[in-house]
């Protein structure tokens, strides 16, 4: 038995004793494990988190794509031209951009960002979906078709390595195959719970990734079957 098996309210003390471990062993486990939303510690008292409807998962995850975000923005220099996608995640990125970039982006969200001056932004165009916030159809992929990029940063719904880059919403899937087919460098922004999961859409290869960047609670094992493909990858610290 793990402590992510734990499907009811525990204490540190018992669960030590159960598990024939030191309290501070499973103070520092589960403290790990509150930062990834598994769970909730407080003064003692370990309540275990239903993944599916979840708001403290929710808040945790935020917080993780939002250190994410800041990270990837290193990656972009003064003069490129860049795709952002649908994202949540990689429309932060403008939030941490001070350089003079430009920017072409389908995603609503753009308006709701904190944008440096240097920064030239243009919308897509396109159709707006109920549901959705993002511009999708024939404008859209028009104006992505238009530019060479030379880094595309983009978010997805799932990332394995035998079922590539994928997305849940099939309008998304055409334009984000064009954002990764037309730029120089593809960097993907992918937390934790996006590793080892294949939505409905493929949107790409993993072969197609050149920087992926994610947090330090990514399974190892991918991690190293990616670098072994010569894709680089940033494991961005959350703990700490």
């Amino acid at each position: 038995m793990t402590i992510r098996q734990q499907k009811k309210d525990t204490t540190v003390h018992d669960l030590a004793e159960e598990l024939s471990v030191s309290e501070m062993t499973i103070r520092r486990d589960c403290e790990t494990l509150s930062t990834m939303g598994k769970l909730k510690l407080s003064f003692g008292k370990i309540s275990y988190i239903n993944e599916n409807d979840s708001e403290v998962l929710q808040k945790q995850i935020s917080l993780i794509n939002e250190k994410i975000a800041a990270a990837a923005a290193d990656y972009i220099q003064d003069g490129q031209t860049i795709f952002i996608n649908s994202s949540r995640t990689a429309i932060k990125v403008l939030n941490y951009l001070h350089k003079r970039v430009n920017v072409i982006t389908n995603n609503l969200m753009v308006t709701q960002a904190k944008l440096d001056s240097q920064l030239f932004v243009v919308l897509s165009g396109g159709e707006v979906k109920s549901g959705l916030h993002s511009l999708t159809g024939d404008e859209a992929l028009e104006a992505f078709r238009k530019v060479r990029a030379s880094i595309s940063v983009i978010g997805c719904s799932g990332l394995d390595i035998n079922g590539g880059l994928t997305t849940t919403h099939i309008r998304e899937g055409q334009i984000n195959r064009t954002i990764i087919n037309n730029c120089n460098r593809l960097v993907v922004l992918a937390n934790y719970t996006k590793l080892h999961k294949i939505a409905n859409f493929t949107v790409g290869k993993v072969d197609d990734i050149d920087t992926l960047v994610t947090d330090e609670f990514a399974d190892e094992s991918l991690i190293k079957q990616l670098r072994a493909r010569n894709i680089e990858v940033i494991q961005v610290p959350i703990t700490k």
